[in-house]
């Protein structure tokens, strides 16, 4: 036990040092990078986050599937599926649009002013997340101001409900609402015609195993698949809201033959169709 613990220690510091550059791997780009994909960093409901003065957790992207899921219950929710859902999809998404994607990790703590400099943020497990008033501000300037956040892999009413209450922090006179599938988001790029409900790596290896009989949701009380979003005054939408489903997990999982591939695609199509929303509105 001593000896896990030792290991498991060094492994946390290991991720706490600085960047580590990605090199020859499929789709590395060294300059110009026309896109980050920004993990936005925040304190969960138990307490766990970033602290002051700590440096951004980080590391080589091969380090194999599971890592990010052992160290977010040190290091806080936001670490979740890291970073290997980051770099599966920055490569997807380079292999399939051209665009010059920046292949290394980009986590960002909610006041980093260079927050601005990104429109796109992607935050994983918001049901966990707890927002002090000065964030709640900075993201409400932040998204007023054109920048796009996506919110994912959170179930269940519980988690529903942390969650809505950190929108209203941000937002209180704005109210969630569902995106019909005739709006842009899902047709910006890919045309999406049926919302699905991407699963854990788990309960998708299931799914397959059972040839598509067994569950996916993984709360009793809600177990529906939604999108929903913020849209500011002239209906731009700011807040895109993947409920009841793991985005990050088909997208780390992509390469697995026993993770479904229905569900990795409908990941990668929704996904990059917010992209180029973020980028174009």
């Amino acid at each position: 036990m001593a000896m896990r613990a030792v290991l498991l220690v060094c492994l946390i510091l290991l991720v706490l040092s600085a960047f580590t550059a990605f090199s020859d791997g499929p789709g590395h780009v060294e300059t110009q990078p026309e896109f980050y994909f920004t993990r936005l960093m925040y304190t969960d409901t138990r307490g766990r986050g970033p602290r002051p003065g700590q440096a951004a957790p980080s590391t080589d992207f091969e380090h194999g599937h599971g890592l990010g899921d052992q160290l977010s219950w040190f290091l806080g929710a936001w670490m979740t599926d890291t970073w290997d859902a980051d770099y599966q999809f920055m490569w997807g998404v380079q292999r399939l649009t051209n665009a010059r994607m920046h292949m290394k990790p980009h986590p960002m703590r909610i006041m980093d002013p260079d927050l601005f400099k990104y429109p796109y943020v992607y935050a994983v497990e918001v049901g966990q997340m707890e927002l002090k008033q000065e964030e709640a501000e900075r993201l409400r300037e932040y998204l007023l101001r054109g920048g796009f956040w996506h919110c994912d892999d959170f179930w269940g009413l519980r988690q529903w409900g942390q969650f809505a209450r950190q929108v209203k922090k941000i937002f209180p006179e704005r109210e969630i609402v569902e995106i019909p599938l005739t709006h842009e988001i899902f047709h910006t790029f890919y045309d999406i015609d049926q919302v699905l409900q991407p699963p854990n790596d788990g309960l998708g290896r299931y799914y397959t195993y059972s040839g598509g009989r067994t569950r996916t949701w993984e709360q009793p009380d809600d177990r529906d698949p939604h999108v929903r979003g913020v849209f500011d005054d002239k209906g731009r939408l700011m807040i895109l809201i993947t409920y009841n489903a793991d985005l990050g997990d088909a997208w780390e999982w992509m390469d697995d033959p026993d993770y479904p591939a229905k569900f990795t695609g409908y990941a990668y199509r929704l996904g990059m169709n917010a992209i180029i929303y973020a980028m174009t509105h």
